[in-house]
């Protein structure tokens, strides 16, 4: 008996190797990975906050008109917006440049990385998600924290930083 659990052990060992050295063991399961955010999504989603001008050759902001409802922005944000009659934009004119990278930051978050007007103005839009949909929930200048849309109003502009 004790050598039928050593052989049970010993081959059990050479299994757990095997798939160790075909790189299985280090795999997570396929549904936890087809369910993550993805930088894709997340560059896609800021596109959709930041969409082209149809009649300029130039980038908007969803909502410049203060309506929200089309907005892919949380309820809590579109609030904030309402109340503060802002849009994400935080300047009067339109950019002629627009520059987007994604980070997850989990599997249900994550940070696009937007930069404006020639790279002057660079901001982080906070991207969660509720339910099946990615949303924005809150807006930064790049790196500073304290200039969360909830908090006082500033440009961020990267000259005054």
């Amino acid at each position: 008996m004790h050598k039928l659990i050593v052989v049970a052990v010993v081959l059990a060992a050479a299994v757990l190797s095997a798939c160790a050295s075909n790189g299985l063991a280090d795999r997570p399961p396929a549904s936890a990975t087809s369910s993550s955010v993805t930088t894709q999504q997340i560059t896609a989603l800021a596109e959709q906050v930041f969409p082209k001008a149809s009649e300029q050759p130039a980038y908007g902001v969803c909502g410049a008109d203060l309506n929200f409802s089309a907005c892919p922005y949380t309820n809590r944000l579109k609030a904030r917006l309402t109340q503060r009659r802002e849009t994400l934009l935080r300047a009067q004119n339109l950019s002629t440049t627009r520059e987007i990278t994604g980070e997850v930051t989990s599997a249900d978050a994550g940070i696009a990385h937007v930069k404006l007007f020639q790279r002057r103005q660079a901001m982080d839009l906070y991207v969660v998600r509720q339910g099946n949909t990615l949303l924005v929930d809150d807006e930064i200048c790049a790196g500073h924290r304290d200039t969360s849309i909830y908090a006082t109003f500033v440009t961020c502009d990267s000259s005054a930083q």
